[in-house]
C-alpha cells in the first residue's frame, strides 16, 4: 500500500519531459539586387570600354594627298575593305540577359541605376547598339516615382505613384483606371488595363486594342499665366504624345507634373508595351482639394 502511494506522488511531481527542439527558420531567399552587384559592375565597365573615343584633330590637318584628288582616290581604293565584324557580338547578348533580369526585379533596377557609369555608357552606345539603347531606355523608366496630375478647368488634382510605366499612352490608361472616382467618364476597358499593367500579357486574337485619349495630356510648361491651358493646338509643343517617355516629363519639387485638358482632336493609339516583361503599377495616394489644386497651379505658373 505504501509503495503504491509513493509511486503516485512521484508521478505527480515528476519533471516534464524536454520539449521537442524548435526547427530552425528557413534562411531568407537570395537578395536579387545584392547578387546582381558584381555582374552589373562588370557590365558597366565593359560598356564604358566599348564606347569609342572621339578622334583627336591635329590643327585641322587635311587628307594626305589633299593637293591631288586622283592620288587621294588611289590611296582610298588601295586600303583593304574593313571586315564586317559586329563589335557588339559578345556584349549585346549580355545586355539582353541583363534587361530580362531588370524587368523581373525592381531591386536589380535600383542597383543598376546606382551603378556609376552604367547609364552614361548605355546612352553613349545607344546609336550603334540596339541592346544598349533598350538598356538605356529601361533604366530611365520611373520606379516608385510620384506624379502629380492637375486638371485646371475642373479644379481636380491628385498624386499617384508610378512604377514600370514607360510612356504617356500607358500612363493615360492606368491613370484613368486608378483615378476613376475623381475624373469624369467611365473606367477604361479592363483588357487595356491588363495589357498595360501585367507582365507579358496575353490578348485574344482579333480583339481590337485601340485606346482613345479622354484628355489632352501636357507637361507643366503648357500652363499659361492665368492658370489655364491653351485652346486647340495652342499648347502642342508641350503635349505628351502616347509614345513620349514618362521619364521626359519635367519634375518640379521632386515630382513630375502632368496637366489634363480637353482633347484637341480624337486621338487613338495601339495598346502596345515598350517593355512587355516589365510589370507596371499606378496607385492613387492622395486626392487634392480645390485649394490645393489652385495653389499648385499658381506655383507652377510662377515658376
Amino acid at each position: 500500500m505504501l509503495t503504491q502511494v509513493l509511486n503516485r506522488l512521484a508521478a505527480r511531481t515528476a519533471l516534464p519531459s524536454e520539449p521537442a527542439p524548435i526547427a530552425p527558420r528557413p534562411a531568407p531567399g537570395p537578395d536579387a539586387g545584392f547578387d546582381a552587384l558584381p555582374r552589373i559592375a562588370r557590365l558597366a565597365a565593359d560598356l564604358a570600354a566599348a564606347v569609342p573615343e572621339r578622334p583627336q584633330q591635329r590643327w585641322g590637318e587635311p587628307a594626305v594627298f589633299f593637293f591631288d584628288a586622283k592620288r587621294q582616290a588611289e590611296l582610298e581604293a588601295a586600303r583593304p575593305a574593313p571586315e564586317a565584324i559586329d563589335p557588339f557580338a559578345e556584349l549585346a547578348p549580355r545586355i539582353t540577359a541583363e534587361v530580362a533580369a531588370l524587368c523581373a526585379s525592381p531591386e536589380v533596377r535600383r542597383v543598376a541605376r546606382a551603378t556609376p557609369g552604367l547609364r552614361e555608357a548605355a546612352r553613349a552606345l545607344a546609336p550603334a547598339c540596339a541592346a544598349a539603347r533598350h538598356l538605356a531606355e529601361l533604366l530611365a523608366v520611373p520606379d516608385d516615382e510620384v506624379v502629380t496630375v492637375l486638371h485646371p478647368a475642373l479644379g481636380v488634382g491628385f498624386r499617384c505613384v508610378a512604377s514600370g510605366v514607360a510612356d504617356a499612352g500607358q500612363f493615360h490608361v492606368l491613370m484613368l483606371d486608378a483615378a476613376a472616382d475623381l475624373l469624369p467618364g467611365p473606367r477604361p476597358m479592363q483588357r487595356f488595363v491588363t495589357a498595360y499593367r501585367d507582365a507579358n500579357p496575353t490578348s485574344a486574337a482579333g480583339v481590337a486594342m485601340l485606346a482613345e485619349g479622354r484628355f489632352q495630356i501636357c507637361a507643366g510648361g503648357a500652363l499659361r499665366a492665368g492658370g489655364t491651358l491653351p485652346d486647340g493646338f495652342g499648347g502642342s509643343d508641350h503635349w505628351l504624345w502616347p509614345h513620349t517617355p514618362l521619364a521626359a516629363v519635367p519634375a518640379v519639387g521632386g515630382e513630375r507634373i502632368v496637366l489634363l485638358g480637353p482633347p484637341a482632336y480624337r486621338a487613338t493609339w495601339e495598346v502596345a508595351r515598350r517593355f512587355p516583361a516589365l510589370p507596371a503599377d499606378l496607385r492613387l495616394i492622395e486626392a487634392l482639394g480645390p485649394a490645393q489644386v489652385a495653389g499648385r497651379l499658381a506655383a507652377l505658373g510662377s515658376g
